[in-house]
């Protein structure tokens, strides 16, 4: 018996970072790693696509435990495929952990949503981001009923970073075009906008960074501000359901948040100040403008205290552990 546990590559942005960052802590768990690459699914039919994912769990065996990370951008004929050909050995155990569902993101139709719930449907067990994307998909047919619940991403980190100083500002980042807000930031409060995208900062309050990688990244967030957590639309419900991963990254930088009331994780962050919970951008704006930097360092200190956890993949460690105990031990 072992633990596999799926790495996605060739996804760009955050979605593969995630997943890459949560296979690389179950490696150091001693899990054993299952390489899943996004492609033009529409090259293979199914005998070709049979053959392909022959190779791709070619090290699991029966009585083995499977963690799926989900979704693996490409489509659902290949996750159903995976699914079942690892179910085809005997008392195998699937963990589905759920980083995004792809038809609620995109307001699919309701069968295509039903669709990715059957292959839920067949995990011995669920990881899913909070308790409001649970209940959605029970609402929609899910029927898996254990199920835990993602606390946050972590974000590994080894190098030493400074301090945050205290600075008046708002940080993102992210692609212009899925964030309408920032189109028109005229706020008193400047933005550092990270972004791999081009974007016009003429007559806006904000200074656009390129994208940067790990280190370079943190290191610049370090240097102090408010990292913003933010849907891209303040219609848009399903951010509530998700774990955005720039928490993480904000956090392991050292810098409070700044995030919009409802968002899945607030209980958590306020419960541990290390986060600001607005209705707006504008009350945002003004929480800023009014805190001092004695607030600031005092709020910086107790991030330096919590996000050891995260540098340190500790969520994600407690995270798959209690996953495999739980298909595995009967706590009466």
């Amino acid at each position: 018996m072992k633990v596999l546990i799926t790495n996605l590559f060739n996804q760009a942005g955050t979605q593969g970072i995630a997943q890459q960052n949560v296979a690389k802590i179950g490696r150091e768990l001693g899990f054993q790693e299952i390489d899943i690459f996004k492609y033009d699914i529409n090259v293979d039919d199914d005998h070709a696509m049979g053959c392909r994912l022959d190779g791709v769990i070619a090290a699991v065996q029966s009585n083995d435990i499977v963690i799926i990370q989900t979704p693996t951008w490409n489509g659902l004929r290949y996750p159903r495929r995976l699914v079942n050909k690892i179910k085809a050995y005997s008392n195998t155990k699937i963990i589905i952990m759920i980083h995004d569902v792809v038809s609620l993101a995109f307001n699919s139709p309701e069968e295509r949503l039903r669709e990715t719930i059957n292959i839920y449907n067949k995990a011995d067990l669920l990881i899913v981001p909070s308790q409001k994307m649970y209940d959605i998909l029970c609402e929609h047919g899910l029927q898996v009923k254990k199920y835990m619940i993602q606390k946050l991403f972590d974000y590994p980190v080894s190098n030493e970073l400074p301090t945050p100083s205290f600075h008046k500002k708002m940080i993102f980042t992210g692609a212009p075009p899925r964030f309408p807000f920032l189109l028109d930031w005229h706020y008193e409060t400047p933005l550092d906008l990270y972004t791999g995208e081009p974007y016009d900062p003429t007559g806006k309050n904000v200074t656009v960074f390129p994208y940067m990688k790990d280190m370079q990244l943190l290191s610049n967030l370090a240097q102090g501000g408010f990292g913003l957590v933010w849907p891209s639309s303040e219609a848009n419900n399903y951010y509530d359901l998700l774990l955005p991963y720039k928490i993480g990254t904000f956090l392991a930088a050292g810098i409070p948040l700044i995030i919009k009331k409802g968002l899945a994780a607030e209980k958590l962050l306020i419960d541990n100040q290390v986060a600001f919970a607005v209705d707006s951008l504008d009350e945002a704006d003004s929480l800023i403008q009014n805190i001092s930097a004695d607030e600031y360092n005092t709020l910086s200190k107790r991030i330096q205290e919590f996000n050891f956890l995260i540098k340190n993949g500790y969520f994600t460690k407690k995270l798959l552990l209690d996953a495999v105990f739980s298909v595995l031990f009967q706590d009466n």
